[in-house]
């Protein structure tokens, strides 16, 4: 994974509760690379225990969901599988929804290198803009519309701000209710 920056290493029992659930390659990026950031910061590798909780108060079809990553824009991916088959679904707290980003991991992992697939599916605009303003978040940090968006606030750069990200996801679904 190019330009990885590394916030802490994943701790074995980790690897060894999820080796059977989660795709064989995302345990291989947990044991070679570790939790960090990618994406010039804007993707972070989480610990899924970290984030169940969230999860679960925020998003009503949270069965069979794990968490793996946050973005710098305050979204929270998750690994959901149905039988055989699998997902990656983007919970996007700013803008108020869910949806599949990619129906196998590993077309999920293609896919981060096409800059469309960013804009589009991953919506990361602003972020490239938002860095060159404010710099990169912290890896518990996100850019947070102030005021929010569901509130009225304008989706332009200027009102966005560095915020914590738990708290932030928090705040927007106390007056936006949870994500469906």
């Amino acid at each position: 994974m190019k330009d990885f920056e590394l916030e802490k290493r994943v701790p074995e029992s980790l690897v060894e509760k999820y080796s059977n659930v989660l795709p064989e390659t995302l345990i291989n990026i947990w044991e070679n690379y570790g939790f960090g950031k990618v994406l010039n910061g804007y993707l972070r590798l989480i610990n899924p225990e970290e984030y169940f909780e969230i999860v679960k108060e925020t998003y009503i079809r949270n069965q069979n969901t794990i968490p793996l990553f946050t973005t710098s824009m305050g979204d929270i991916l998750l690994f959901e599988k149905y039988g055989d088959k699998s997902y990656i679904i983007q919970l996007n707290y700013r803008k108020g929804k869910s949806k599949v980003i990619a129906s196998k991991f590993n077309l999920f992992l293609r896919f981060l290198e096409e800059e469309e697939y960013l804009e589009e599916y991953m919506e990361w605009n602003p972020y490239l803009v938002a860095i060159q303003n404010y710099g990169i978040t912290a890896y518990n940090e996100c850019f947070g519309y102030v005021p929010l968006l569901g509130l009225g606030g304008a989706e332009k750069v200027e009102n966005l701000q560095k915020v914590k990200l738990i708290e932030h996801i928090y705040l927007i679904t106390q007056f936006m209710g949870p994500l469906e």
